[in-house]
């Protein structure tokens, strides 16, 4: 019995230092602002608060005043992405033909084209989910008249993927311009696949919001070698997502731009592109950085006038459950941290956002309350994995006897 209460309060003492010990890895803490409602929290990760994380935000924390760690969910804006979106057509007529077959006419609305003019799209029938499949063709129209083939014959099948009510079917089209097109359903004598409506699924690019990083320091060289170098240098390192440059002088022009990274002891290219009045800006791969070097290749021209290089990160938030009445703080600054995994993330499309605005002070250098302790006992650092060690021991021989004392039971 004894020896069980040792053990436990052993450890007890091994798990409490090693979760002390875990968080004073962190280097910088910043205070959360009070919060005055109760539920999930959105939280803006600022350029300050970026500046002394890891460029994916792997290292963020947020503990309360306790000290136990609140699981909360990243949400990551992209720079672009691509979402499929569907347009639905104007039904012009729906009849039925003596020999039983279904005729609806469409008008697509957008454009006068049926398909987007510069690739193949798609085609989307929505049906009334039966068990059945029908010989259909589409033709198409630019006067109800004159009817001519898009596809001579696909099976349509009413019990292909959708909800549990509705059945979607997308059939491949050419690019095709016709102000009309005309669905027929073969039904052979069965009756009438009901067709609720149709569409044209396009694609939609949708970019991601960017938040302005603080002004960094611009300095131009128009060198000999027909080449413009422009140095950028930021006062932190921050994760670069865009550069958007204001170019005073020509008007026209058209110039080949290279990027590097000049932070370290080498200088690495990160991007290159061609930069023109019409493109002022150019995406990075939001890497942590504290200078760049910009190349511009002149040839005989004049030398272009930068007078302003902006920069941007992505916007990044969390949203964490937070409560009125407690403090909470956010730990950073640990490049070796692996991302946390917290349950949390399976139910993020069911979490309803308290619309509350809460403000992080700017982070401060943080020690925390373990090697305080450590400090004022003037004890060095090695002393603590030196007490875990014996804790470890102690555990050892506990266990060791333990196990000896059950076989010698089981022997008499």
């Amino acid at each position: 019995m004894k020896r069980n209460l040792v053990r436990n309060k052993l450890l007890l003492v091994f798990f409490t230092c090693a979760g002390k010990f875990a968080f004073s890895q962190f280097t910088f803490k910043a205070e959360i602002g009070r919060i005055e409602q109760s539920g999930f929290h959105k939280i803006f990760l600022t350029p300050e608060l970026s500046a002394k994380s890891n460029a994916d935000f792997s290292d963020i924390r947020i503990i309360d005043e306790a000290g136990k760690p609140v699981p909360y969910i990243l949400n990551r804006e992209q720079p672009v992405f691509s979402e499929k979106e569907l347009r639905t057509f104007t039904l012009v007529s729906r009849k039925i033909t003596p020999d039983s077959n279904v005729q609806m006419i469409f008008q697509p609305g957008f454009g006068n084209n049926l398909m987007q003019s510069q690739s193949d799209s798609s085609f989307v029938i929505i049906m009334q989910r039966a068990a059945a499949y029908r010989d259909a063709s589409i033709s198409g129209s630019d006067d109800l008249q004159s009817w001519y083939t898009i596809i001579d014959r696909f099976i349509l099948d009413a019990g292909n993927y959708g909800n549990a009510e509705q059945s979607v079917q997308v059939v491949s089209l050419p690019s095709t311009r016709y102000k009309y097109v005309r669905i027929t359903v073969k039904n052979k004598g069965f009756q009438p696949v009901d067709i609720i409506k149709a569409g044209s699924l396009f694609s939609k690019s949708i970019f991601g919001k960017y938040v302005e990083l603080p002004a960094p320091v611009i300095r131009q060289v128009d060198s000999s070698n027909r080449k413009s170098y422009i140095t950028v240098h930021f006062n932190e390192s921050y994760p670069l997502s865009k550069l958007r440059f204001t170019i005073s002088n020509p008007l026209l022009y058209k110039r080949k731009l290279a990027v590097y990274d000049t932070s370290g002891v080498r200088s690495i290219k990160v991007a290159e592109t061609m930069i023109d009045p019409a493109t002022d800006s150019l995406v990075l791969d939001a890497g942590k950085r504290k200078e760049l070097m910009l190349v511009v290749e002149n040839n005989d021209d004049q030398p272009l006038q930068f007078t302003n290089v902006t920069a941007y990160q992505l916007l990044h938030f969390i949203i964490a459950d937070l409560q009125p009445g407690k403090k909470y703080s956010m730990l950073m600054g640990y490049p070796e941290a692996a991302a946390p995994v917290y349950d949390l993330r399976f139910f993020s499309d069911s979490i309803k956002v308290v619309e509350e605005e809460i403000a992080v002070h700017a982070p401060v250098p943080y020690t925390s309350d373990t090697v305080k302790d450590v400090k004022k006992s003037k004890l060095s650092f090695i002393w603590v994995w030196i007490a875990i060690g014996v804790v470890l021991l102690s555990l050892l021989w506990l266990t060791y006897r333990l196990i000896k004392d059950i076989s010698n039971k089981r022997q008499s």
